[in-house]
C-alpha cells in the first residue's frame, strides 16, 4: 500500500518566475506545499507530470501570455486526478466565471488572496489523498476478489454459491464430490435434492436465512448428502454470507466425512459361497452399484488438507484382473461378467473386515484404501488381497492355487500428496508395471551426514544464508530477451559452500524444500523487479521441486510476491522435472493453467526420456523444453543422437513449443544445434554460473 504524501508538489503555469516565488512561498508558511515546477504555457503538460509527479495545477491566467483556453483543454486531456485551480485579476473573476463552470477548474481565486488560496490548495489536496486511497483501496478489493476465485478454483474442499435455491457457480471439487459432470447439470437441479429429506427442512431454513442476508456469522451443519447416482456420503456444510455480481447469496463449503457405513459398499452376493468343487451360477444385484472413481476420488480427498498435506496416512491398492478379455472369451459374455461381480463381493467382504474403502473403477480394475497402515502391514495385506479374493473357477477350468488371478500395485501416502488423480494413477502404474515406487531425491555428498547437511539448510533459511547465481540461456534464432537460469548455492562462512544437487535431497527428506523453494521464488522475483526497474529486460526460469508445486496455494504466493515488487507473471518461467511430471499429471495440468492465467510461462526439464514424449507435449501447456545435458556430449560425432534431437526439436515445434539444449560444453556443439533448429543453448562453454546477471563473450 503506497505511503501518503504530506505535502503537495505544485505545477504552476506561469511567464513570470517570480510570481511562482509568491505562491509557493505563502504555502510553505502553512506547510501547505513544498515543492513546485514551473512551466510557461500548457504544451507537454502530461509529460511534465509524470517526469515530476504532481498534484495540484495552479494556473496563472491573469497573465496575457497564458492562453486559458489551451490550459483547460490540455487539462481535459490529461489521464488521471489532477486538480486545476485558477487565480484571476478581481475584474476578470465574473467574467471568466461562466467558462470555468463548465470546465474542470476547481477553484478560482482572486489574485493575492492568498487566504483563498492557502484553503483551496489544501482543500483540494486533501480530497485528491482521499480519492487515491479510495482507488487503492478498490484494487486491493478487486485483487481480494481475484486471490479467492483462484484458491476456490485450485482448493480441495468443494466450495458453491447458491441463490434461491439454485447454484451460481461450483468449483471442480464440488462437482466430482456430488459426481456431476459439469456446472450445466448441477445447475439444472434445485440445491435441496443434493440432500436426503430427513435434511431438507435444516438447509431450507438456511437458504431463507442466507438469501435475506440475515447470517451474521458462518453456520456449520452436519448432513448427509446425495450424489449424482444416489448414493450417500456424510459431510460437513459451512454457510457463509456472500455477493456474486452485487446480488446476495450463500456461500457453501462441504467437506465430506469419513463414514464408512453411509457409503454403499461393493454388491455382496446373497447366493452361497462358491467353491472350485461345486460351481453354481453366481447371482448378482445389478440395482446396486459399487463405488465408483468419483467416490473413490471424494474419498482421497478427505483425506487432504487444503495444502494437499496427509491428515490421514493411508495405503492404496490397485488390483487389475490378468487376461481380462481372455476370460470373456474363454466363459461368454454373462459367465465372464458374473465371475468378475463375484470376485467384487469376496474383495469387498476382506475390505470391510480391514475397515477400508473399496471402489470399482473399470470393469476388472478395483482400488483398495485403508487407513493407517505401516509397510510391513501393507505387504501383509496385499498378499491376503491377492491369495484370498479369488475368482471363482467354473467346470472346465482349472484352478491354479499358485497364481492369483489379479496384479496388484500398492504404496504408503503420507506426508504432502499430488492431486487425488494423481495418486490413483500412481497405484495403476505400479500395478501394470510401468514404473517403480517413486524414489528419493539424490544422496548427500560423500563425507558429510544427510543429517548434518539437512540442519545447514535449516539455518541458512534462518540467517539468510543462501545465495543465487545465474546461468544465460542464449538464443540461437536471435531473440533479444535476456534468460537466465536461476540457480541456488549455500553459502557459510564456517562451511564449504553447497550446490543444489548436494542439499536437495536431504532438505526434501527433511521437509524443507519448500521452503527453499519460496526463498528462490520471491528472492527471484525481486532481483526482477530491480533490474527491469534499471532498464534490463531479463526473463528468469526457476526450477519448482515435487513438494512445493503439490501444494495448491504455492500460486497464490506467487501472485503476492508478484504484486509486492511490481513484476509481471510473463517475466518468470517455471520449469519441472520430466520424471516427476507423471506420478502428478493431474496436479501439474492444474497448477500450469493456473499459472498461465497469471501469464507465467512453463517448462520441462530433462525432456525427452519416456518413450513417448509427445504424450506430454499433447497434454501439458508448456512453452518450453530443455534437453538433458548427455544430449550436448559428444553431440558433432554421434549421428544417431544427432538425429534424436532433430525428431525432437520438430516435435516440440509442431505443438508450439521452444527447445532448449543445456549441458553444452564445446563449441562444435553449437554449429549442429543450430541445424537442428533448437531455439536455444545453455551450458559450461557459453558461461558459467555467475551471480552477477551480465551476459559475456563466451567460453571459460
Amino acid at each position: 500500500m503506497s505511503v501518503h504524501k504530506h505535502t503537495a508538489t505544485l505545477l504552476i503555469i506561469t511567464s513570470d518566475a517570480s510570481d511562482a516565488e509568491r505562491l509557493i512561498g505563502a504555502l510553505r508558511e502553512d506547510g501547505i506545499a513544498t515543492q513546485s515546477v514551473t512551466v510557461p504555457h500548457a504544451e507537454r503538460l502530461a509529460e511534465v507530470i509524470a517526469q515530476r509527479g504532481c498534484d495540484l495545477i495552479l494556473c496563472c491566467s491573469y497573465q496575457r501570455e497564458v492562453d486559458l483556453d489551451s490550459v483547460l483543454a490540455s487539462h481535459r486531456k490529461l489521464i488521471g486526478d489532477i486538480p486545476l485551480i485558477l487565480i484571476e485579476e478581481s475584474e476578470q473573476h465574473a467574467a471568466n466565471l461562466a467558462k470555468i463552470r463548465r470546465s474542470a477548474v476547481r477553484d478560482l481565486i482572486r489574485r493575492h488572496d492568498h487566504d483563498h488560496l492557502k484553503l483551496a490548495v489544501a482543500r483540494e489536496f486533501a480530497e485528491l489523498l482521499r480519492r487515491r486511497e479510495a482507488a487503492g483501496l478498490n484494487q486491493r478489493l478487486r485483487l481480494c476478489e481475484q486471490r479467492d476465485r483462484e484458491l476456490i478454483a485450485v482448493t480441495s474442499a468443494g466450495v458453491s454459491f447458491v441463490q434461491d435455491g439454485l447454484h451460481l457457480d461450483a468449483n471442480p471439487a464440488y462437482l466430482a464430490l456430488f459426481g456431476y459432470p459439469d456446472l450445466d447439470e448441477l445447475q439444472a437441479i434445485p440445491f435441496l435434492d443434493l440432500f436426503v429429506p430427513e435434511y431438507q427442512k435444516k438447509i431450507r431454513e438456511l437458504l431463507r436465512g442466507g438469501d435475506a442476508t440475515a447470517l451474521n456469522e458462518p453456520v456449520e451443519l452436519t448432513v448427509i448428502c446425495r450424489r449424482h447416482d444416489a448414493s450417500q456420503f456424510n459431510a460437513r456444510l459451512l454457510a457463509a454470507p456472500a455477493e456474486i455480481d452485487h446480488e446476495p447469496c450463500l456461500r457453501l463449503l462441504v467437506h465430506p466425512l469419513d463414514a464408512p457405513a453411509l457409503v454403499t459398499p461393493i454388491a455382496i452376493s446373497a447366493e452361497p459361497e462358491i467353491s472350485a468343487a461345486a460351481p453354481a451360477p453366481v447371482a448378482v444385484n445389478a440395482e446396486i452399484a459399487a463405488p465408483g472413481l468419483a467416490q473413490l476420488l471424494a474419498e482421497i480427498t478427505g483425506h487432504l488438507n487444503a495444502e494437499h498435506r496427509i491428515e490421514r496416512p493411508f495405503a492404496i491398492f490397485y488390483l487389475q484382473l490378468k487376461d481380462g478379455t481372455q476370460l470373456l472369451r474363454d466363459l461368454g459374455l454373462t459367465l465372464g461378467l458374473e465371475q468378475r461381480d463375484a470376485y467384487a463381493a469376496q474383495l469387498s467382504t476382506l475390505v470391510a473386515a480391514e475397515h477400508g474403502f473399496c471402489a470399482r473403477v473399470t470393469d476388472d480394475g478395483f482400488v483398495v484404501l485403508v487407513d493407517d497402515v505401516n509397510e510391513l502391514e501393507a505387504k501383509a495385506l496385499a498378499e491376503r488381497l491377492l491369495t484370498t479374493a479369488r475368482l471363482p473357477h467354473r467346470a472346465g477350468t482349472q484352478p491354479d492355487d499358485a497364481t492369483a488371478d489379479f496384479d496388484m500395485g500398492y504404496y504408503l501416502v503420507r506426508d504432502r500428496a499430488g492431486a487425488a488423480e494423481d495418486i490413483v494413477n500412481a497405484a495403476y502404474r505400479l500395478c501394470v508395471g510401468r514404473e517403480s515406487v517413486p524414489t528419493a531425491p539424490a544422496a548427500t555428498p560423500a563425507g558429510d551426514s544427510e543429517a548434518e547437511i539437512a540442519r545447514r539448510v535449516e539455518r541458512a533459511l534462518a540467517q539468510d544464508h543462501f545465495k543465487l547465481v545465474y546461468q544465460p540461456i542464449i538464443s540461437l534464432m536471435g531473440d533479444d530477451q535476456e534468460n537466465y537460469s536461476v540457480l541456488v548455492r549455500l553459502i557459510d562462512e564456517h562451511e564449504p559452500p553447497l550446490e543444489a544437487r548436494d542439499f536437495v535431497g536431504p532438505a526434501t527428506r527433511a521437509g524443507l524444500i519448500e521452503q527453499v523453494d519460496r526463498w528462490t521464488i520471491r528472492s527471484a522475483i525481486q532481483v526482477i523487479g530491480e533490474q527491469r526497474r534499471a532498464g534490463q529486460r531479463i526473463s528468469l526460469f526457476i526450477s519448482l521441486a515435487e513438494d512445493t508445486f503439490r501444494n495448491p496455494s504455492i500460486v497464490l504466493w506467487i501472485c503476492d510476491c508478484l504484486r509486492e515488487f511490481d513484476v509481471r507473471g510473463n517475466w518468470l518461467t517455471f520449469q519441472f522435472q520430466e520424471e516427476v511430471v507423471t506420478n502428478n499429471l493431474a496436479s501439474l495440468n492444474k497448477l500450469m493453467e493456473t499459472l498461465k492465467k497469471i501469464k507465467c510461462r512453463v517448462a520441462l526439464h530433462r525432456f525427452g526420456l519416456l518413450a513417448h514424449p509427445e504424450r506430454l507435449l499433447q497434454n501439458l501447456p508448456l512453452d518450453y523444453v530443455l534437453l538433458k545435458s548427455t544430449f550436448a556430449q559428444g553431440l558433432a560425432n554421434d549421428p544417431a543422437k544427432q538425429q534424436r534431437l532433430v525428431a525432437l526439436a520438430t516435435m516440440a515445434h509442431e505443438f508450439n513449443v521452444k527447445t532448449i539444449v543445456t549441458g553444452v560444453e564445446d563449441a562444435q556443439s553449437l554449429t549442429v544445434l543450430w541445424t537442428a533448429g533448437v531455439d536455444y543453448v545453455q551450458g559450461n562453454f557459453l558461461q558459467r554460473p555467475s551471480p552477477t546477471l551480465d551476459i559475456t563473450s563466451g567460453g571459460r
